[in-house]
């Protein structure tokens, strides 16, 4: 045994030995040799090698977090220098579609936020202007989160369906059905299940105790349905049936932002991102307003209007859209900043450059409704062309509201709507003129959120489109609009646009209006839309020709006040005349010098 124990004891030996290097002096030549030396130094080195990558790896991270840390402060320098200098701000970030894919799947697509009911709960009180009692909404504040939906998908016995009222048993077991075919991913038998639970609906088989109904609860659940529908047809790739049941899932439950979120979803698979970019804006201020506290979902609401924002500035190639922060109220001297800094950067277009005058556009990196401020910066919008006839038009309506169109010469002529009934007006020409506006104008309202319910912010003049459309043959799209005017106004009162009583009365005014020309009946009297347009019409032809009378009146009076003024300066010069007259002896007479030197000039 203790022989064997040498030889291994040699053989370790021998392998350790190594063989002198030629290169090496004999010094370390002999050092090296021995066994403990050379495993000393292999192991010295080893730690001083760590030792060395860790000061380097440790070097690097300072490094890196001073240039975050400047570049931290960097930022937040040029933000607040940018709002102090009045720098426009810079261009939108292009996102992913993974992560608006992830957005969609998680919000749109997935279960209902709605707390639970309950009569007492002020989210289903019966009330036309809960808007206005908004600081009483935060009791449902936790009832909003997301926790409660992923509670609700792990039950496997059947759909949690606690947010809605007592509903009729036929009627749950067809929406049993439905989350039962979504599921399994076979969306024509979900359809097929949800059309029949509107039949039954129709029918009055909603609630389970239908002598006691209340009509906030039948428009709750007729509204769960309709945006499952919105659902399917999404995941069936069937934009356009989806987009009309969006609408009236936002018509009878217009506090929903989820409502709000899918039909932005539609108008993205539509190509529509400043229609999409607009409601998801509505769908985030809905979601803070009505009780939502959790930070993710409304971050995840931001990303998706920034990258709708995003898209609908790409789409639009003739112009180009630029943001210009400002304090207070805006100003002449903020309007001509914004118009020159656009001007700087986009030299491309400059044919002609407009400023919305009214300011109050809000943008998705600088909005936090859920902080304690909850005061967002402002922007001031500006819009540069290519071509002088757009913005020459869009600032004709937008101001004036009132659609213009210019003529062979040049010239600006009123669209008025009795010139619009004759036939000397193209029905084609209108329709690409509005057409050309209407983007815009939505572009314009996708960051504002009190854009208010006027002449000049877009509801209107989509009306008036859908009433020349209608004439035009064009039902359909006439229906789509129509609905999509009415989900707008059912929003209205929630997003601060119905402050007075004269508001709410046209916002009845047009909802009675729109109703009936979805019915299809006709009235004597004139719809609102088109009596607004004339009085405006007539508002600003009156200020036009006010204009012109004053400047004419001006053009007049100028030779007549030039011919007083020369008149007053005479009678001065006389007067000083008459007061301090000029001796005699200080009068210029020729001297004798010159006359001896005219007579020397002159021939004899």
């Amino acid at each position: 045994m203790h022989n064997k124990q040498a030889e291994r004891k040699q053989k370790k030996m021998r392998c350790i030995k190594r063989t002198p290097d030629p290169e090496t002096p004999e010094s370390c030549q002999a050092s090296s040799t021995t066994p403990f030396a050379t495993e000393s130094t292999a192991s010295e080195v080893k730690r001083l090698r760590r030792q060395a990558d860790i000061s380097h790896g440790r070097e690097d991270i300072k490094g890196k977090e001073r240039k975050d840390k400047k570049n931290g402060e960097g930022g937040e320098h040029s933000e607040h220098t940018r709002i102090r200098t009045k720098l426009p701000y810079p261009p939108q970030q292009c996102i992913s579609l993974k992560r608006l894919l992830n957005v969609e799947n998680s919000l749109a697509f997935g279960m209902e936020m709605l707390p639970i009911y309950s009569k007492s709960s002020p989210f289903f009180c019966s009330s036309s202007h809960q808007a206005s009692q908004s600081s009483h909404t935060a009791a449902s504040a936790s009832s909003l989160s997301g926790s409660q939906a992923h509670k609700s998908s792990n039950q496997s016995h059947g759909p949690n369906l606690n947010f809605l009222p007592p509903i009729d048993k036929g009627l749950f077991v067809l929406l049993r059905d439905a989350n039962l075919y979504c599921r399994k991913k076979t969306y024509t038998e979900a359809v097929s299940s949800l059309h029949t639970a509107l039949q039954l609906t129709s029918k009055g088989q909603v609630l389970r105790d239908s002598q006691c109904a209340d009509p906030e609860e039948i428009q709750l659940v007729i509204s769960y349905i309709q945006a499952k529908l919105v659902v399917c047809y999404l995941r069936m790739k069937k934009s356009h049936r989806a987009l009309e049941h969006s609408h009236r899932s936002i018509q009878l439950n217009p506090r929903h932002f989820q409502n709000h979120l899918r039909q932005a979803v539609v108008y993205r698979m539509l190509k529509k991102p400043w229609l999409a970019a607009k409601s998801v804006l509505t769908a985030d201020w809905l979601y803070c307003l009505l009780g939502g506290t959790e930070r993710h979902i409304s971050t995840q609401l931001k990303l998706y209007w920034q990258a709708m924002l995003y898209e609908a500035q790409l789409l639009e190639k003739d112009i180009c859209v630029m943001y210009t922060p400002y304090s207070g109220e805006p100003t002449a001297k903020d309007i001509d900043q914004a118009q020159e800094a656009c001007m700087k950067q986009h030299p491309a277009f400059t044919d002609f450059i407009f400023t919305d005058p009214k300011g109050g556009h809000i943008l998705p990196q600088t909005t936090h409704w859920l902080s304690a401020p909850a005061v967002p910066q402002y922007y001031l919008i500006t819009l540069g062309f290519r071509r002088r006839e757009d913005g020459v038009f869009l600032k004709s309506i937008y101001p004036d509201l009132c659609p213009k169109l210019s003529d062979k010469r040049g010239q600006i002529k009123l669209l008025t709507p009795e010139r619009q009934q004759k036939k000397e007006m193209e029905p084609h020409e209108l329709v690409e003129t509005y057409k050309k506006v209407l983007p815009i104008l939505d572009l314009m309202q996708a960051t504002k959120i009190n854009s208010g319910v006027h002449v000049g912010s877009g509801l209107i003049e989509w009306l008036q489109y859908g009433s020349l459309l209608v004439k035009l043959g064009y039902h359909r799209e006439h229906t789509v609009i129509m609905h999509r005017c009415q989900a707008q106004l059912a929003t209205a009162p929630y997003l601060s646009q119905i402050t007075t009583q004269q508001e709410n009365t046209l916002l009845q005014a047009l909802l009675t209006d729109i109703m009936d020309e979805l019915g299809g009946w006709r009235s004597r009297t004139e719809r609102v839309w088109n009596t607004m347009l004339k009085i405006h019409w007539l508002e600003d032809l009156i200020h036009s020709t006010e204009k012109k009378y004053f400047h004419m009146k001006a053009q007049i009076h100028k030779p007549r006040v030039m011919n007083k003024h020369k008149a007053k300066v005479r009678k001065r010069v006389n007067i000083s005349r008459e007061l301090f007259p000029v001796p005699a002896t200080e009068r210029r007479f020729p001297s004798t010098e010159n006359l001896a030197a005219a007579d020397s000039k002159t021939p004899s």
